[in-house]
């Protein structure tokens, strides 16, 4: 492995640095057609990771990873070179099912791998570091004693636990963490659940869980889906050597493209089709799952018309190769234009209007020139979900701001809360317009800078800061609000406030606290909806030993005790 080094001094000049690691493309049962006569493989692709210290385990700054044989305690795996920069030493899988089952090298190998890289994802897109909703490592567990519907995040315990399964295809249990995209799937959870924690928190209604998982699908297939030899694989097994290239349509770019947990299940994948016609009731479907899968389909939507786009483009479709290229390359700009929406939501209360809103701020800050019209396909996406803005929205959210006040030193804007606060009691229009009860404190929760650059090479900076107020009103007080119950209601707004690199506000997207009609509706909405709960899980069958190469021998740190009847904050 070939890597940096400040030959001046004994510390590794990594910063930058990455290095790649190769992982499963998509799952254990995903293999390589080769031609006949020879076996297939199993199908790989590289992974580019930050370069950093990486000890037994592996541990890193930010993850632990734990292994474990079933029925044994974790013990530690040591991947790393003992020279800088003690990067994890790429290694191959084996070249047959049996032997990766039985594999715990590689097993870490993975979950690390796409872990790290799902961060750097994020990192990169929105131009930040990414924390954990608990602050510290996250935790996760790669074989753990737990079933399917066990395995999942747990935010309480800045863990994710990954189990097994058996079906009859393999004599041997297979580790859920060999799915690429599982394990791409739980880390968002924990990612975003760190950025917008009151998105999950015990007040989140579903439509917040529903996003959650929305995000949480579309990272894991469109990070799947960015792989151009699985792109070619996956067209050709729908219309072999033969295809047709001018016959590719929308129906048939999204149909079998884009699986969760392909061969998860001998049956199928862990979703379902994401070809079906939406719902007609799909905003008030329980799960956060299948409401969730709504918008998956929007987006995927856009990314199969993007694509068609690119193909009818001269020479668009020459070759398979330029076909599976474009379209990995759409898959990672529209994943690309979810990711930076997040900067562009509200701490609570977020809606599907708000992520459509979201979407087109954040793409037309980095973006000015929307020259292939990618704004507008993601608009009739959503509009055929009936999801619209009203006619006149100001996608910026300051147009009736005027005359503010900015008694503030750019210095700290960046940084400290307090002068978040100072802002905005300085400017009694916006306390006015995110209706804050001005005889209550304000929270500000984060503060941070961004650092972006757009497709013209430019760097678009800004400062980002979320405030909340919340609080419980008595019965007698929600009634003189103008609330029907007999109950105490718990209430809370905010929003996110986004400045411009001279220190000027430059948007808002708000939820106002005391708006009565808001509240009315939140409330309807809570009486309505039975917050879904999963049923108990079935015994986890017996397991079978699995095997590891290069252990170290030392016991690794045990994962977070959790109770018996705790059920992952989000499951796969």
């Amino acid at each position: 492995m070939t890597t940096g080094t400040d030959s001046g001094s004994s510390n590794p000049g990594q910063s930058g640095l990455q290095v790649s690691l190769t992982v499963l493309a998509e799952g254990p049962f995903t293999t390589f057609h080769a031609q006949a006569g020879e076996p297939d493989a199993l199908l790989t692709t590289t992974l580019r990771v930050p370069v950093e210290r990486i000890g037994p385990g592996p541990r890193s700054a930010r993850f632990d990873v734990i292994v474990r044989r079933p029925g044994e305690k974790p013990f530690s795996l040591e991947l790393g070179s003992p020279t800088p920069p003690w990067m994890v030493v790429d290694e191959k899988p084996p070249d047959n099912l049996t032997a990766l089952l039985q594999d715990s090298r590689f097993l870490a190998q993975q979950v690390y791998a796409v872990a790290a890289s799902t961060l750097a994802l994020f990192e990169s897109t929105l131009g930040r570091r990414m924390g954990w909703v608990n602050g510290g490592r996250l935790t996760i567990s790669a074989y753990d004693r737990v079933s399917y519907r066990e395995s999942g995040y747990y935010r309480d315990d800045g863990l994710i636990r990954f189990g097994h399964k058996r079906d009859g295809r393999t004599s041997k249990a297979v580790p859920l963490a060999l799915f690429r995209d599982l394990v791409a799937h739980e880390v968002t959870h924990a990612i975003v659940d760190g950025y917008r924690p009151k998105w999950a928190d015990s007040h989140a209604e579903i439509d917040q869980l529903a996003l959650h998982e929305a995000i949480a699908d579309l990272v894991a297939l469109l990070s799947v889906f960015s792989t151009q030899t699985l792109v070619e694989q996956l067209l050709t097994q729908t219309g072999g050597d033969s295809r047709n290239l001018d016959d590719l349509d929308e129906d048939l770019l999204r149909r079998d493209l884009f699986r969760l947990g392909d061969g998860l299940f001998k049956r199928g994948t862990a979703r379902p089709s994401l070809t079906d016609d939406l719902a007609a009731n799909w905003r008030t479907l329980s799960d956060p799952h299948l409401r969730g899968g709504a918008m998956v389909q929007v987006l995927l939507r856009v990314v199969a018309r993007l694509w068609l786009q690119r193909l009818d483009a001269p020479g668009g479709r020459s070759s398979l190769y330029q076909v599976a290229r474009a379209g990995a390359s759409v898959g990672r700009q529209v994943l690309s234009m979810l990711i930076r929406s997040l900067g562009y939501m509200a701490p609570v209360d977020v809606t599907w209007e708000d992520l459509l809103r979201g979407i087109l701020a954040a793409d037309t800050a980095v973006v000015p020139d929307d020259d292939l019209d990618y704004r507008g396909t993601v608009v009739t996406a959503f509009a055929e979900a009936g999801i619209a803005l009203p006619t006149l929205t100001d996608l910026s959210g300051i147009s009736t701001f005027v005359g503010l006040r900015y008694p503030v030193r750019l210095a700290a804007l960046g940084s400290d809360p307090e002068e978040i606060v100072r802002f905005l009691w300085e400017n009694p229009v916006l306390l006015a317009a995110a209706k804050i009860d001005p005889t209550r404190p304000i929270a500000v929760e984060r503060v941070r800078p961004t650092l972006r650059v757009g497709p013209d090479g430019f760097v678009v900076s800004e400062i980002g800061a979320t405030f909340t107020q919340e609080f419980r009103l008595s019965a007698a007080e929600a009634r003189s609000f103008g609330l029907a119950t007999r109950t105490p209601v718990f209430i809370r707004g905010g929003g996110q406030l986004r400045f411009d690199e001279g220190g000027r506000l430059s948007f808002a997207a708000l939820k106002p606290i005391l708006d009565l009609e808001r509240q009315r509706a939140k409330l309807a909405a809570q009486e309505r909806a039975i917050r879904p709960t999963d049923a108990a899980p079935p015994a986890a069958p017996p397991v079978t030993p699995h095997g590891s190469r290069r252990q170290s021998g030392s016991i690794a740190a045990q994962p977070p005790e959790v109770s018996a009847d705790r059920r992952p904050t989000f499951h796969p």
